[in-house]
């Protein structure tokens, strides 16, 4: 006898499924208790299947991400943590808790806003070449005090001085100040006074590099002229005497560990410079070079290695075994500057008014040139520009083209500036200082004319 076939209505399949998948789900969500750690829970807590299943999940799905992004993770992390390393490395010398000090107190002091520009000099007035701009801040040195503010004329701080001929070098927030043909010098910043001195016989010329240390020129009673190089707190590290020259410049490294100095005298009626470079461990030149008809009066050790001299008939470049020379063709020099990398001279074919040609020297005695309208009576420069002033403006020209890029008005009264950044430039005014924005120059189509 046959067997008969059991046959199941459809309402009947569907009921089967439902009491299937509600008791899959009642059991999803029984408590267990975690043995160990290994589905992502702590020991001895209770948790469900689902969220058993849901971590499990998850942790398939992390294993899944591809190997090469994990290797890029670690790449990019590595490279992050070595160029961290190499930039303290790099800096290491700066690193010190004075700098750092000194560093937060500027930035903090520097917070808030002062009442704007123009702003009153302390004193009776300033000589063009004690103003500057450090880290985008203004610096000025009257008669009375070495004001500092910044770009909203707060006063970050201000150090009296009783020179009667104050000059100043800056570097990295640290400002030396010394008393041409005087023998007081000091050295000062934001946290107050670090080095308060006085040399035996009259200061002729100072500098002062990033690390601190600072070098001050002498005329002695037993020598023609003495160099005398400080450590950053004040103590004497170096001295080398010039028997019959007279020093005109003096530049320092990066580190001060090393100097050149050049002296002028004269031999047969003829005016000879001597550029000496020395090492501050050794007392014995590295080397001297001789420049005839040449009176160097500005002095560069540029981050690269490579010494500029600056002179009234022309610039020499050089790396300590030997200078190559630009000459001016008989041109006068108006203004110069210096910067960390670069030389910057004005020179002009007349000897009143006219148009003149700017020299941007960097790495070779080859300079990048661009023609000014007027003549430059003062440069400064910040970033990769150049400010000069001209009659009534201040023009902006770019290093590295040698192109004229923007400009804005100068008063009658203004005798210097001090670029703050590559957009703005600090004045100096018979009684006030002044800051402008540098507008970009267009050229006007001739239809528009």
């Amino acid at each position: 006898m046959a067997k008969r076939r059991k046959w199941k209505s459809k309402d009947d399949e569907r009921r089967r499924v439902r009491r299937a998948a509600e008791e899959a789900a009642s059991v999803e969500d029984e408590p267990v208790r975690i043995v160990d750690g290994t589905d992502g829970g702590e020991d001895g807590r209770e948790v469900t299947l689902r969220d058993v299943s849901a971590r499990r999940a998850r942790r398939a799905k992390r294993k899944d991400t591809p190997q090469t992004v994990r290797i890029l993770y670690r790449v990019t992390f590595v490279l992050v943590a070595a160029a961290l390393v190499l930039i303290v490395f790099e800096n290491r010398d700066h690193l010190t808790p004075q700098n750092i000090a000194n560093w937060v107190r500027t930035r903090v002091v520097g917070f808030g806003y002062g009442e704007g520009y123009p702003a009153d000099i302390t004193g009776n007035g300033a000589d063009p070449g004690n103003l500057g701009a450090d880290d985008g801040n203004l610096y000025v040195v009257s008669d009375t005090a070495l004001t500092v503010l910044n770009s909203t004329a707060k006063e970050l701080f201000t150090a009296r001085h009783s020179y009667n001929a104050p000059a100043v070098a800056a570097s990295n927030s640290r400002f030396l100040i010394y008393n041409m043909g005087g023998n007081g010098y000091r050295v000062e910043t934001a946290s107050g006074t670090l080095v308060s001195g006085a040399t035996e016989t009259d200061i002729t010329v100072g500098t002062i590099c990033s690390t601190g240390k600072f070098a001050l020129c002498v005329q002695p009673t037993d020598y023609a002229s003495r160099l005398l190089v400080y450590k950053s707190d004040g103590t004497l590290q170096y001295q080398y005497d010039f028997a019959d020259t007279h020093i005109t410049a003096v530049a320092l490294n990066s580190d001060g560990t090393r100097g050149a100095v050049a002296a002028v005298t004269s031999r047969s009626g003829e005016l000879v410079t001597e550029i000496t470079l020395l090492d501050f461990s050794s007392t014995s030149p590295l080397s001297v070079f001789e420049t005839r008809g040449n009176l160097i009066f500005g002095l560069l050790w540029s981050r690269s290695g490579k010494i500029l001299a600056v002179g009234d008939a022309g610039v020499l470049v050089g790396d300590g075994n030997g200078f190559d020379a630009y000459d001016y063709g008989g041109g006068t020099v108006t203004a110069y500057c210096l910067t960390e990398t670069r030389a910057i001279v004005s020179v002009s074919n007349y000897d009143y008014g006219g148009d003149c040609t700017l020299l941007i020297f960097r790495d070779s005695a080859t300079p990048v040139t661009a023609q000014l309208p007027q003549r430059a009576s003062w440069l400064s420069s910040a970033g990769g520009k150049v400010a000069a002033l001209l009659p009534g403006e201040v023009v902006s020209v770019d290093l590295t083209t040698g192109n004229t890029e923007a400009s804005c008005e100068a008063q009658n009264d203004t005798k210097a500036v001090a670029m703050a950044d590559e957009g703005s430039v600090y004045l100096l005014g018979v009684r006030e200082l002044r800051r402008e924005n540098l507008s970009v120059k267009r050229e006007v189509p001739d239809s528009a004319e």
